[in-house]
């Protein structure tokens, strides 16, 4: 009796796992490199998840709620007035109430913390693995050095562990390590780490085409102008990147690819348009501007007051961080000329482009996020958008730095050639 053969096609799962492996050999090895630093990653959040990296500051009957601040049950209430139809005025941006709706609907949640699973999974393990291969491609791109991207790659998938040592230095380690360890690690409902990867998605997007001469298509453009709008979405402090990246657009690929980035973001911003017309009667504004009733307790509310960017918060900064620390402007001026060492660098051996993408956008965030009255209170927080761009910086600005000292150390040993004897 003849025993039946059967093939992969007949059973789907071994059909599918040949396909993924045949798709995995394709691959090169930093590609492979960047895959599993996303299970790092992954690994990262369960060990948190289960408290084998212990953080004292957290619930301890719910393993998935971590150190929030506060803003979660902001956009708690906004999707649950949303949900009965009628949007209250918020000053948060619409995005991470968005992604409480569905789960609102479907489980009908009393509590912040009963949608908090979905959340986390959402936000620490998709966008946040995915994140990984964002940054390592932008910078395989930026700099065209494998070892560049596959340690930016690395690092950024170590941020949380790297973080949780980093306190050490500290009078009050704990804090910190309560507080920013999730933040960074994305183990929340907030609205910084889907931000910093829609930016980060849009910047990766335009890289793709960053070689002179190359042009995308239009529903790559489509595809970069819908995470810009995303971006702004979830948090309006990222608009001055996205209107570098416009201006990039712009610049590299002309007025068609212009509108149609421009498009793709529009559609993408339907949702935020929605709800500022519902809640605000005008469809392009921000929260910070027109929810100027928000604190009635604090009494009248000036447009000036409320407005997201103010240079007067630029001088409480200073006078917070570098009044009280004068020794913070060594690290700024080391700062600073590395930012122009770099960017003579880069533009030197990648052109404009690498410059704009990657030096530009982190800057067009940093400069107005600084004239924002939170950053002051939480600046590793609301700095998280710049962290994938000034890594790569800092990268190429080490190698770069480390390539002069080599060539130069060269000259220096390699003795002079005797002039030959004329016979």
């Amino acid at each position: 009796m003849s025993i039946p053969v059967v093939s992969d096609h007949q059973i789907p799962w071994r059909g599918a796992l040949a396909r993924l492996n045949g798709w995995f050999t394709t691959l090169d090895g930093v590609q492979r490199l960047f895959l599993l630093l996303i299970g790092a990653r992954w690994l990262i959040v369960i060990l948190l998840i289960l408290n084998a990296l212990p953080l004292e500051l957290r619930d301890p009957f719910r393993r998935f709620y971590f150190h929030h601040g506060g803003d979660n049950d902001e956009f708690f209430a906004l999707a649950l007035s949303v949900v009965a139809g009628k949007p209250v005025k918020s000053i948060v941006g619409f995005g991470a109430a968005m992604m409480m709706i569905p789960w609102i609907v479907l489980l009908k949640p009393w509590y912040y913390v009963d949608i908090i699973v979905p959340l986390v999974i959402t936000n620490a393990f998709i966008l946040g693995g995915f994140s990984v291969l964002a940054v390592g491609v932008l910078a395989r791109r930026l700099t065209k050095d494998d070892r560049i991207a596959a340690t930016a790659a690395a690092l950024w998938a170590l941020l949380p562990l790297l973080t949780y040592f980093a306190f050490f230095w500290h009078f009050d380690p704990v804090i910190l390590r309560s507080v920013h360890v999730p933040k960074l690690a994305w183990m929340n409902g907030l609205s910084d780490g889907p931000a910093t990867f829609y930016l980060l998605l849009a910047a990766m997007t335009l890289s793709l085409n960053i070689e002179r001469g190359k042009h995308p298509s239009l529903w790559q453009m489509a595809g970069a102008g819908a995470a810009m709008g995303l971006a702004v979405t979830f948090r309006i402090h990222v608009a001055p990147a996205v209107a570098c990246m416009l201006g990039y657009v712009l610049l590299a690929h002309g007025w068609k690819a212009l509108a149609v980035t421009c498009a793709g973001g529009l559609v993408a911003y339907i949702p935020q348009g929605w709800y500022n017309q519902v809640a605000f009667g005008i469809p392009i504004t921000t929260g910070y501007i027109s929810a100027y009733d928000y604190f009635p307790e604090a009494g009248r509310v000036t447009l000036l007051d409320r407005m997201p960017f103010s240079p007067r918060e630029l001088l409480g900064l200073w006078d917070y961080f570098v009044v009280r620390r004068p020794w913070v402007l060594i690290p700024l001026a080391l700062a600073a000329a590395a930012v122009l060492f770099t960017v003579w660098m880069l533009w030197r051996e990648r052109g404009w482009r690498a410059v704009a993408l990657g030096i530009a956008v982190p800057v067009a965030y940093l400069g107005p996020i600084a004239l924002s009255w939170p950053f002051r209170d939480d600046p590793i927080r609301f700095a998280m958008p710049s962290y994938p761009y000034l890594l790569i910086a800092c990268l190429y600005a080490v190698r770069a730095f480390s390539d002069i000292l080599i060539r130069r150390g060269v000259r220096v040993k390699t003795p002079p050639t005797p002039p030959q004897s004329e016979i």
